[in-house]
């Protein structure tokens, strides 16, 4: 008697029941957290479109460094060796 038809049906029952309660945990999630995210998102937009209105210190401060050389660019380049040769010619 062979069993494993009722095994591969017993095996995609219980990966179709882990499915169904990773999207509950899911949907669970984003309304749990949908306010806040919204909220966020809504914050940030009116930052963007009016940056003045923004200065409630819940940002940083925008000059983090970043260990550069503040704000200048330096660039090197193998010096260039061109010689020109003029000949002058002389006529009759």
């Amino acid at each position: 008697m062979d069993r494993s038809g009722g095994e591969r049906g017993a095996a995609a029952v219980t990966y179709a029941l882990m499915v169904a309660i990773i999207a509950l945990l899911l949907v669970g999630g984003v309304f749990a957290l949908g306010g806040s995210i919204q909220s966020a998102f809504n914050h940030g937009g009116e930052c963007v479109a009016q940056p003045s209105e923004c200065e409630d210190d819940s940002g940083g401060t925008g000059n983090g460094g970043g260990g550069g050389n503040n704000g200048t660019t330096t660039t090197t380049r193998p010096a260039s060796t061109t010689s020109t040769t003029i000949t002058a010619a002389t006529g009759p």
